[in-house]
C-alpha cells in the first residue's frame, strides 16, 4: 500500500526509515479509533479462533500457527498470516466455506468502502491464492454510519457489510504487476523518483511530509511587495447584508467512532464548546459568551439551552464555513425536537465570514490559495497569532478534550486543557471580528 501511494514512499520505509516522520497524536487517536471497532465486527463470528501477535516472535510464528489452526478444521480465523513467493499478508477475517475455499473479510473503520481498501484487498486476494487457497467472495466490514446509541452498542447494528468482489477481482491483473514492481523497489539500492507528482490515490499532502525530510523545507517563493487584488464594490454589498447585533459563533465539537452518548451516531460532530463575540452596534464594545462542557456526559442539551439564551433572536451570526455550524444547529435541533425550532431560526441568520475570500472579492498569495481562516488571518490581521496558544487547531481541541474529559487519561492535564481550549475557541472568533473590522475600512 506504501508504493501504490508512493513508490518511494515504499523505499524510504525500508532503506531509510529515519525519513520517516513519527506517528503523531492525531493519527495514534484514529488507529486506536479502528482497533476500538475491530471486536464488534469480530464478535459477529462466535466460531472465530484468534491468532494474531504481539511481538516479532509471534509475528514469525503466525504462518505456522495459521497453518495448525487451518488442520485442526478452525472454520473462522482472525489475523491468520498467509506466505507466497517473497509476498506475505495478514488478513483480518478467513472464513473457509469449504474444503480449501475461503470468503474474505476486512475490517475497515470507514463509514464505506473506498478505492484503498480495493487495493489492499485484492493484495490479500494473491497471496491467499497463490497459497493454494481459492477466495468465493471479498467483503468490507465497515461502520454504518446511520446507527444511533440506545443503550448498550449492539455488534450487528454497528457494523454494515460491502461485497466488493467484482471490484477487487477487477484489479487483480493491475496488482499482479504492482506486486513486482513493488518487490523491485524493495530490493533495489536506488530511491525511486520522490517527486509528488508521483503521489496516489489522495497521498500528497502526507507525502509532502516526508519528502521535505528527503531534500529539506520547501519555502514558497512570493515576490517581496504584494498587492492583493481587491473587489471593494462587492465586499461592501456583501458586508450591507449583515444586521446588528453581530453574533462571531464558533464550534469545537467531539466525534468518536463508537458514539459515547444515547443518541449520537458514529463519528457525529457533536459541539462541547462554543466561543461568541457579540458587537451590539459599530461602536459598541465588544462581549465575548462562551461554554465548555466540563464533565463526562452529553454536552449537546446544556451547549444548546445557553447558546439559545446567549445568541439572541435577532442579528446576523456570523461564522466561517457556513456548512459546518450549520449542520450542527439542524442535529442539536434534530436531538432535542422542543429546541428545533431555535436552531433552524438561528442557522436563518447565518452569514459566512469566508464568502469574500472564496469568491476571490479579497484575494492575496500569500493565502497560498487557501480560503482558510489559518491562511487569511495571518495576513490581514498579522497582530493575532495561533502560535503562542496551548492548542493551535481543531483537530488537537477535539482530541485533547476528549482525552481529558471523556477518556480520563489526562486527568493531570485536565485543567489546563480546558484553559488552554477556551482560549483557542476565543481567538477563533475574535479573529472573525478582526477580519470583519479590517474588512469594514476598505
Amino acid at each position: 500500500m506504501l508504493y501504490m501511494r508512493h513508490p518511494a514512499w515504499l523505499w524510504v520505509k525500508k532503506h531509510q526509515p529515519s525519513k520517516m516522520p513519527p506517528v503523531d497524536e492525531s493519527t495514534q487517536a484514529a488507529f486506536d479509533a479502528g482497533h476500538a471497532f475491530e471486536p464488534y465486527a469480530e464478535s459477529l463470528f462466535p466460531e472465530g479462533v484468534s491468532l494474531g501477535f504481539s511481538d516479532y516472535d509471534e509475528y514469525r510464528s503466525l504462518p505456522q500457527r495459521t497453518q495448525d489452526a487451518i488442520a485442526r478444521g478452525d472454520q473462522v480465523l482472525f489475523q491468520p498470516r498467509f506466505e507466497w513467493q517473497d509476498f506475505t499478508c495478514i488478513c483480518d477475517i478467513v472464513s473457509f466455506v469449504d474444503d480449501g475455499v475461503v470468503d474474505l473479510y476486512e475490517i475497515k473503520a470507514s463509514t464505506r468502502p473506498k478505492l484503498d481498501h480495493e487495493y489492499d484487498l485484492a493484495f490479500q486476494v494473491a497471496v491467499l491464492e497463490g497459497s493454494g487457497l481459492k477466495v468465493r467472495k471479498i467483503s468490507v466490514i465497515h461502520v454504518n454510519s446511520s446507527y444511533v446509541r440506545h443503550g448498550e452498542i449492539q455488534a450487528d447494528e454497528i457494523t454494515a457489510f460491502a461485497d466488493i468482489t467484482k471490484l477487487v477481482r477487477d484489479r487483480g491483473e493491475a496488482t499482479e504487476r504492482h506486486m513486482q514492481q513493488a518487490l523491485a523497489v524493495a530490493k533495489s539500492n536506488t530511491m525511486p523518483d520522490p517527486s509528488p507528482r508521483h503521489a496516489r490515490l489522495g497521498s500528497k499532502k502526507e507525502w509532502m511530509k516526508i519528502y521535505e525530510n528527503i531534500v529539506g523545507p520547501i519555502e514558497s517563493q512570493l515576490p517581496m511587495i504584494v498587492e492583493p487584488m481587491i473587489d471593494r464594490p462587492a465586499i461592501a454589498e456583501f458586508l450591507e447584508q449583515l444586521k446588528y447585533p453581530l453574533y462571531f459563533l464558533d464550534y469545537e465539537t467531539m466525534m468518536g467512532l463508537i458514539p459515547y452518548f444515547d443518541g449520537h451516531r458514529p463519528y457525529q460532530q457533536v459541539p462541547f464548546q462554543y466561543s461568541l463575540h457579540i458587537l451590539e452596534s459599530p461602536e459598541a464594545e465588544l462581549v465575548h459568551k462562551e461554554y465548555l462542557h466540563r464533565d463526562n456526559s452529553d454536552p449537546s442539551r446544556p451547549l444548546t439551552e445557553q447558546l439559545i439564551d446567549d445568541i439572541g433572536t435577532e442579528g446576523s451570526v456570523i461564522v466561517w464555513f457556513e456548512s459546518f455550524e450549520k449542520s450542527r444547529n439542524s442535529e442539536l435541533g434534530a436531538m432535542m425536537p422542543e429546541h428545533r425550532r431555535a436552531m433552524e431560526a438561528i442557522n436563518r441568520r447565518v452569514v459566512d465570514l469566508i464568502v469574500p475570500f472564496k469568491e476571490k472579492w479579497y484575494d492575496d498569495p500569500r493565502f497560498n490559495g487557501s480560503a482558510s481562516i489559518k491562511n487569511v488571518l495571518p495576513v490581514l490581521c498579522p497582530h493575532l497569532s495561533y502560535k503562542e496558544l496551548g492548542i493551535q487547531e481543531g483537530g488537537s481541541a477535539q482530541r485533547l478534550w476528549m482525552e481529558a474529559v471523556l477518556d480520563n487519561r489526562r486527568a493531570e492535564q485536565k485543567q489546563q486543557i480546558l484553559a488552554d481550549l477556551i482560549e483557542y475557541c476565543k481567538l477563533d472568533t475574535l479573529a472573525m471580528v478582526e477580519i470583519y473590522r479590517k474588512l469594514c475600512e476598505l
